[in-house]
């Protein structure tokens, strides 16, 4: 029995809408040797943003003022350097899951003395049962285009569906034994200084996790993933602090007039429950006149409302996050930040969930190491004290 492959925690492609110019990568293979192993974002070099990396004439140039620049020359290698990372990331994190798949089979099997795949076939061939004559004649007919007879298809299809379902039944009964055992993965994705933006944050000051996105408000995928940072925020509270930030695809008309109107939803202190309001929204209300509507709907000052969008007052604010963006690498939306950690397109409940989790008993052990070393320092103190006293 071949162990069942597992989908990877962030997955690049998956449930993004690509930025045209900058989805144009080169291939990642051209950038591994420039990166580290287990995550974090390889620049060319270490250097700090107020180290000096030239002198003309005695005027210092700074890294910073480097970095500030942004050319697109820049912006594309970091991209480069980002999309490499996360993909030497997926890599990693599939292959750690087929190993701790394998582990918790192997541990589990052991106490009846045989193998991983001994066990997993004999679970396997417990749950599978040959489809119905209906149900093969109804998958037949969902095959597209010039096809052979049913008769001479049928032991193909059966083959399949059963093939569909030991790999179900396979995965099903892995993640049970994945569920009863204490597992601790360190592994994590690339990480990178995001700032939280202008945008107000929703969530405590002084949250164990801080969570950024960038997005944009006709992003299909960017939609589609509202309802799970809803359940996200819900499932942590306190635990978290979450921030918007915006990055208006070129090819969306109405992305970025919506995340100027956003803003001006903001300047009244409603941003979030217009930004919610924009996310429900049917997409040809995003265009001036349903941006409108919805400031109302909210209970905005509509004459307020109407002169800050009309005179494009938030405009500059909007392309600062895009460029800092790109900046970061964002080739896409969603991307999410964990504490630094990226996350790129729409992704499961269940990633999110454990990369937060994940961050919050790192944290908590943080504040349990750092709470043990204090009694020790005044322990040794008191020693060095009383060894001086004696002396």
């Amino acid at each position: 029995m071949v162990f069942p492959s597992r989908q990877p925690v962030v997955a690049l492609e998956r449930g993004t809408t690509k930025l045209g110019t900058f989805a144009k990568l080169f291939p990642a293979v051209a950038l591994i040797s420039a990166l580290s192993l287990f995550g974090g974002v390889v620049m060319a070099d270490d250097q700090g943003s107020s180290d000096v990396v030239a002198e003309v004439g005695g005027h210092k140039i700074t890294k910073a003022e480097l970095d500030q620049s942004s050319s697109d020359n820049m912006n594309r290698a970091r991209s480069q350097v980002v999309q490499a990372n996360i993909s030497l990331y997926e890599a990693e994190k599939s292959a750690l899951d087929k190993a701790i798949d394998k582990e918790v089979l192997t541990q589990e099997a052991a106490k009846e003395h045989i193998t991983g795949d001994q066990l997993l076939k004999r679970i396997v061939e417990t749950k599978i049962k040959d489809p119905s004559e209906e149900t093969l004649r109804i998958y037949y007919l969902g095959i597209p285009g010039g096809k052979d007879p049913y008769e001479a298809m049928r032991g193909k299809i059966l083959h399949s569906i059963r093939a569909l379902e030991e790999k179900q039944a396979a995965d099903d009964y892995i993640k049970q034994l994945r569920d009863k055992r204490s597992i601790k993965i360190e592994l994590l994705p690339p990480r990178q200084d995001v700032a939280l933006g202008e945008t107000p944050a929703v969530g405590p000051a002084d949250a164990p996790v801080t969570f950024v996105e960038f997005a944009d408000f006709q992003c299909p995928y960017c939609r589609q993933e509202e309802t799970t940072l809803k359940q996200l925020r819900e499932q942590f509270k306190d635990k978290i602090k979450f921030a918007y930030r915006d990055f208006p695809l070129p090819m969306h008309q109405f992305a970025h007039k919506a995340a100027e109107a956003a803003r001006c939803a903001g300047e009244q202190g409603q941003f979030w429950p217009y930004h919610d309001r924009l996310f429900s929204a049917a997409p040809e209300d995003l265009a001036v006149p349903g941006l409108k509507t919805s400031a109302r709907q909210v209970g905005l000052d509509g004459d307020k409302f109407d002169k800050c969008l009309d005179s494009g007052a938030e405009a500059a604010a909007v392309d600062t996050d895009f460029n800092d963006g790109k900046a970061l690498g964002i080739t896409g939306t969603p991307t999410m930040y964990i504490n630094g950690y990226t996350v790129s397109g729409a992704a499961a409940l269940d990633t999110l969930h454990d990369l937060v989790q994940q961050q919050v008993d790192s944290s908590q052990e943080k504040k349990a190491a750092d709470s043990g070393s204090k009694p020790q320092a005044k322990a040794k103190l008191k020693s060095a004290a009383q060894m001086a006293g004696l002396n």
